[in-house]
């Protein structure tokens, strides 16, 4: 008898043995609903910096994941502001869990 449901592997969250080291870095589009995490480092093009710096993501700034589906775009809260990003912008933000 399975007890996960069919697309528990679709989420990267449920997969096992995927969980990071404490205190290491790791994606933004890795939290879970409701996680919180410190904004660390910034990984891209000039581009993706500027627009990204500009919504308030700077380092040592507390962020709320509000929505993260494990697919599509995702929601959080920065600095009492929540702002959607896409997934792979998400993947540039580097935070560390709370």
């Amino acid at each position: 008898m399975v007890t996960s449901s069919p697309k528990s592997w679709l989420f990267k969250r449920n997969r096992p043995g995927r969980e990071p080291p404490s205190g290491a870095l790791l994606p933004l589009s890795e939290l879970a609903s409701g996680e919180r995490a410190t904004f660390v480092e910034l990984r891209g093009g000039r581009g993706v910096k500027g627009r990204l710096t500009a919504l308030g993501f700077t380092p040592g700034v507390a962020i709320l994941m509000v929505q993260n589906y494990g697919w599509g775009p995702l929601i959080v809260e920065v600095r009492d502001t929540r702002v959607a990003l896409g997934r792979h912008e998400a993947e540039h933000i580097l935070v560390r869990r709370s």
